[in-house]
């Protein structure tokens, strides 16, 4: 809109009746916000990241979606590497609260793992994070390691050897959904498309692939326990005899 500055030289007209200096005063235009919670910070870093991977992630990158000043999501999280830290922290940590453990070892086996590989599928930023920076830790995902390794040990592994079975559950897991998750939905990226897989396959399933791959896992485990002897919380667990797993000194969360 084109407006006539008048006469700089003539008086100003006297306010309106009734009117105050207050009135009368320029309002100030509206700016960014400058409060945000840590929280708002954290939704927005989450959808960055699952979106556009990790590296995306910048103040600029989430001032932009907040629709506020790089320096104030500065002011509110801090550094990159702390926003890093506690955006995998609580993703991890709501997905796995919703863990329902069986009874049965392998039974929680498989329910870690087909939890987990879904975890990484849906939110791909644990498994970029996991790859880049340094293991998955926090407080809900201490509390499932304690459950599968205690199982573990029920079964009649000793502690060392739950841990590093547990190790290799995981390890199958996060190798898995890297495969699956980095070659996406991509037709170049099929497997059915080497000649010895289409002749064999025909159409290549990663769910078949992951199922075939837990049971040779779980198999591999039975015959460890089998080597060392059945416990009787392992045999409790199938209905032929009592047993306490706390008489054998094991623990599970």
């Amino acid at each position: 809109m084109l407006v006539d500055p008048g006469n700089p030289t003539a008086q100003p007209r006297a306010a309106a009746a009734g009117s105050t200096a207050a009135d009368s005063a320029p309002r100030r235009r509206r700016g960014r916000p400058n409060v945000l919670s840590r929280e708002q910070v954290v939704d927005a870093a989450t959808a960055i990241a699952n979106e556009e991977g990790l590296d995306r992630l910048s103040f600029r990158a989430l001032g932009a979606r907040l629709g506020v000043a790089p320096m104030t999501v500065h002011r509110t999280i801090g550094g990159l590497d702390d926003l890093h830290a506690e955006l995998v922290r609580r993703t991890v940590d709501e997905f796995t609260a919703t863990f329902v453990w069986p009874a049965d070892w392998r039974s929680v086996v498989h329910v870690f793992a087909c939890t987990f590989r879904d975890l990484m599928r849906t939110h791909p930023l644990v498994l970029e994070s996991h790859s880049q920076r340094a293991p998955l830790a926090s407080t809900e995902s201490d509390a499932v390691v304690a459950k599968v390794v205690g199982a573990l040990q029920q079964a009649g592994l000793p502690q060392r050897e739950a841990m590093y079975a547990f190790f290799v559950v995981y390890d199958f897991v996060v190798g898995h959904a890297g495969v699956q998750v980095g070659r996406g939905d991509s037709d170049a990226g099929r497997p059915e498309r080497h000649r010895v897989v289409g002749e064999i396959l025909g159409e290549h399933s990663y769910d078949d692939r992951f199922t075939l791959g837990l049971e040779i896992i779980t198999a591999g485990i039975e015959a460890r326990v089998a080597a060392h002897g059945p416990r009787s919380g392992d045999v409790a667990a199938h209905g032929t005899r009592g047993g306490d797993a706390a008489t054998h000194g094991t623990t599970t969360s």
